[in-house]
């Protein structure tokens, strides 16, 4: 075991303990498995790894970075999600695991039989389109992103995961990029849309609310402004005995499944909890 890795690696884990990182011996050896290319459980089993002096020089301004509340996926320029590996950077939303339930849920309910149709609104860095199209060789996909940046972002994602040819990338509010050869055409339609009530975006911690993109997080005053506005208008792309799924922030689920019982055009709207029992995912069936 080489001592001065593990000197560098205690460092670390001290200034990021100061920093109030919470797992901040974790992400030392995130990094430092990062700059050695290597994995983290190499960095005490591998007797040769040892760091030069570029490499110190990297992983410190990369620790710099971390403890003044940078996102480490950021930092390492990805994220995990649905076992696959995304490239993330500052334009896009980095993917939460909560997300990988509404994924979860779209693939049980989406047929395996035949080719469907799948509109991920608000596409991001892709972890919802690509994941469904990677998962589901019958997919074809149309991710829709109101941010250029966002999209150059998802397109490499669906590049690396062999996904390209049946992702449709389109730039545009919502179903604004949608026309009459869009109507009744999609087996289901998903999104993570921006909720957090805009009042509440100063509260956020700071790695969210300084680096993450405002325009992903803020869902208005009540932070349901982007659900009204999809409820009012995703019927009409749902072919029938399709579905529309949403995630929704903490107490939201209620609000938004009165939203789509309210339509009168589903036959079937209901919650999925997450880990923690929180109405996390709803579901509506035409």
């Amino acid at each position: 075991m080489n001592h001065k890795l593990m000197e560098i690696l205690y460092t670390a884990h001290q200034k990021l303990k100061d920093a109030r990182v919470e797992e901040s011996r974790l992400e030392a050896e995130i990094l430092a498995a990062h700059v050695l290319k290597c994995e983290r459980h190499d960095l005490y089993l591998k007797d040769n790894l040892v760091m030069n002096i570029h490499e110190e020089n990297i992983f410190f301004n990369m620790l710099e970075r971390r403890c003044a509340g940078e996102p480490i996926q950021y930092i390492i320029g990805s994220k995990e999600f649905m076992g696959l590996l995304f490239e993330v950077d500052d334009r896009v939303l980095i993917p939460r695991c909560d997300t990988e339930i509404l994924v979860e849920t779209a693939l049980e309910l989406l047929p395996s039989d035949r080719e469907v149709f799948i509109a991920d609104i608000g596409t991001g860095s892709g972890a919802i389109a690509v994941s469904i199209a990677y998962y589901m060789p019958n997919a074809q996909v149309f991710a829709i992103d109101i941010d250029e940046g966002a999209l150059c972002v998802a397109k490499k994602n669906a590049n690396i995961h062999g996904v390209n040819d049946r992702i449709q990338f389109l730039k545009g509010n919502m179903f604004e990029p949608f026309n009459i050869e869009h109507k009744s055409k999609f087996d289901a339609i998903l999104s993570n849309p921006p909720y957090i009530p805009t009042n509440d975006i100063d509260t956020l911690s700071v790695q969210v609310r300084d680096h993450e993109p405002q325009i992903a997080l803020d869902g208005g005053k009540d932070g349901l402004l982007f659900y009204r506005r999809m409820v009012s208008e995703a019927h009409t792309f749902i072919r029938e005995k399709g579905f529309i799924g949403f995630e929704v922030g903490y107490n939201q689920a209620s609000h938004v499944c009165n939203m789509l019982q309210n339509m009168g055009v589903y036959t079937c709207v209901y919650c999925v909890k997450d880990l923690s029992g929180i109405d996390r995912v709803v579901v509506a069936r035409t």
